[in-house]
């Protein structure tokens, strides 16, 4: 069976793997070292929380991004992803469905 090649292909770093995948897909997320959601509870009185959904809902937006714009203006480095509009959950003072 000589004179056969190979069909595997030769070894590649990870290192070019990455810079491959780059290449390939520089709008992507990275996946080495991506930012992880967490969570975050802070006991706040029921009027501070009232105040919070009110203005949030007069805004158009969430409760979450109202507190993280908030964080970004006091010099906070918050992540592009948390100042991102996302589907406007029920909220406390919101109006709901019957």
């Amino acid at each position: 069976m000589k004179g056969l090649k190979s069909t595997r292909a030769p070894a590649i770093t990870p290192n070019e793997m990455l810079r491959v995948a780059g290449a390939a897909a520089p709008f992507q997320p990275p996946a080495v070292g991506a930012d992880k959601s967490a969570m975050l509870s802070v006991r706040m009185t029921e009027s501070t929380l009232e105040a919070l959904a009110a203005h949030a809902l007069d805004q158009g937006t969430t409760q979450r991004r109202v507190i993280a714009e908030a964080l970004a203006r006091h010099g906070v480095r918050v992540a592009a992803r948390d100042l991102e509009d996302r589907p406007l959950p029920r909220r406390r003072g919101g109006q709901q469905a019957a």
